[in-house]
């Protein structure tokens, strides 16, 4: 036997290895007897699968070599691992020598992004250049902090590894003087060093882990900065501490879900609309105001309404019960451009552990991402119960590892491009569902025809940019679908999970291809 692994990964890295079997026996090696190359005791930490199948249509007869390629990806967190592999006729027995490779992953530092966070347009830009902004909720952040640092570094180290470039935490949160959900979370600013926790934990997301910081400033309000005047003075110590870390900040929101955090009803709608304005009037971080009491336009343009704010925090509906099912989620943001409110930002969507409905799908998770920045939408957040109040790890949150290949083919400009509905007239391409018969329609999706559906996509929804670029999303699809050039084209066909391109297609006018084997693609090329 011979083999070739590497030495080294980066954290959530993927690479392949080489392994060298010689058939030593006297009975032939075939994929059709359940020959195959195993992971030692059924798992390894570098290989989800744990088995490697024999060449399609090859024997390996005695005395002859077979070469596998194990597929490898690395966890997110730093350590020496061990990858053994050995032959085995499944559910008969395993035989012959272990392979045996020792890989070292390291978690290299990103280098932070430079220069203040602002808009051009619907893009968000800096000194690097527009990008396409991933957040993750780190609501227990200032508490860590002062409490618990090596907690707090853990799970800033973790999102660094795995692409993240901001993280949301709120500023003050719980009851002092009562027992509440926050009990012994509480973010309290009359800690005599609150200034110092602020800035601190500013300080070190940017400068040890290049990550930004979305202060939400205002959580329970009616409890921890009950009065208007609380209210104020909290905004101008932010301020105050901004001076000088501008460039360190991702946007102020004034207040999570302020309905319910001490600004009820209309007179708080007005208050909060007035201390967003003074917050705004006072620096030049991107301030929004807070997620509206309701999904529709109407409670949006009743809180976001006349300039107040740049970004508008949105917390999309995550109602599963409609016939897309998990899809319904991940598509919600597409609507957020039909109402008269800012740039938006998917602020706080379905996520593992989140209320109302949860979702745990990697794919799902990575796709919501790629939906929100293809909807116009350059903010996303990975939400999930442990970025709550961090009393669950948050390497133990499914789809952690679900966007690391984003940056590799979502365009940094891409919420600036015009948006393109499958259905609509100039659109890249034309879509296809199939009925319960089978019978394929033009410009349909597979909701359209219920549960019963045969194939088609639950949404196709792309951005084209001035210079005949285009990048569509396609969604949630059942089976298969079928999609055909509006014009004649070039253009990859792309896995979004990992970034990898299936195929590269040149195709003119009507000329139908399909998709398949995936839940989701993206359709990126040019205009010819």
């Amino acid at each position: 036997m011979t083999f070739d692994f590497p030495a080294t990964l980066d954290c959530a890295a993927t690479a392949s290895a080489r392994v060298v079997m010689r058939n030593s026996g006297t009975t032939s090696w075939t994929r059709a007897a359940a020959f195959r190359l195993g992971a030692v005791d059924d798992s390894d930490p570098l290989n989800r699968d744990g088995r490697v199948e024999l060449p399609a249509d090859v024997t390996v007869a005695p005395g002859d070599e077979v070469e596998f390629t194990v597929a490898l990806r690395a966890p997110a967190a730093e350590g020496q691992l061990v990858s053994d592999w050995r032959m085995l006729q499944e559910h008969v027995r395993w035989f012959g020598e272990t392979v045996r490779a020792t890989v070292q992953v390291t978690c290299p530092r990103r280098p932070a992004r430079a220069g203040r966070v602002r808009l051009q347009g619907r893009a968000l830009v800096d000194d690097d250049g527009a990008f396409q902004a991933l957040g993750a909720t780190l609501f227990w952040a200032a508490w860590a902090y002062k409490h618990d640092r090596p907690k707090l570094e853990a799970a800033l180290a973790l999102l660094q590894q795995n692409g993240f470039h901001y993280l949301r935490a709120l500023g003050v949160v719980g009851d002092p003087n009562g027992p509440d959900y926050w009990d012994g979370r509480e973010i309290d600013a009359h800690w005599s060093d609150y200034d110092a926790v602020i800035a601190g934990l500013t300080d070190l997301a940017y400068d040890q882990y290049g990550l930004r910081v979305q202060w939400t400033l205002i959580g329970d309000g009616q409890f921890a900065v009950p009065t208007s005047a609380d209210r104020y003075a909290l905004a101008d110590r932010f301020l105050a501490m901004s001076h000088g870390r501008e460039h360190k900040l991702m946007l102020f929101e004034v207040a999570n879900e302020a309905w319910q955090n001490g600004f009820p009803g209309s007179g708080g709608v007005a208050e909060l609309r007035a201390l967003t304005r003074y917050l705004n009037d006072r620096t030049d971080v991107l301030v929004a105001a807070s997620a509206p009491d309701g999904h529709d336009c109407a409670a949006v343009e009743a809180l976001y309404s006349g300039d107040v704010a740049d970004v508008a925090t949105i917390h999309f509906d995550r109602d599963v019960s409609k016939t897309e099912g998990p899809w319904r989620p991940v598509r919600q943001p597409w609507e957020h451009l039909y109402c008269a409110a800012p740039v938006g930002s998917n602020n706080e969507p379905i996520g593992p552990g989140s209320s109302v409905a949860s979702e745990t799908d990697p794919v799902r998770l990575n796709a919501a991402a790629v939906a929100t920045y293809v909807a116009n939408i350059p903010f996303y957040v990975f939400h999930t119960r442990a970025g709550v109040r961090g009393d669950v790890p948050l390497s133990d949150m499914a789809g952690l590892g679900a966007f690391t290949a984003l940056a590799s083919f979502v365009p940094g400009d891409l919420s600036a491009w015009t948006r393109k509905n499958a259905h609509w007239a100039d659109s890249p391409f034309r879509a296809f569902a199939g009925d319960a018969s089978g019978t394929l329609h033009a410009d349909a999706m597979w909701p359209d025809f219920g549960a019963g559906a045969t194939s088609g996509a639950v949404r196709a929804y792309g951005d084209v940019a001035d210079d005949g670029r285009f990048f569509v999303f396609a969604m949630g699809i059942k089976g298969s679908a079928f999609f055909e050039p509006r014009r004649p084209m070039d253009f990859d066909v792309i896995e979004p999970m990992t970034g990898a391109v299936r195929a590269h297609l040149s195709l003119g006018a009507d000329e139908r291809f399909e998709l398949t084997g995936g839940e989701a693609f993206v359709l990126r090329g040019q205009y010819r």
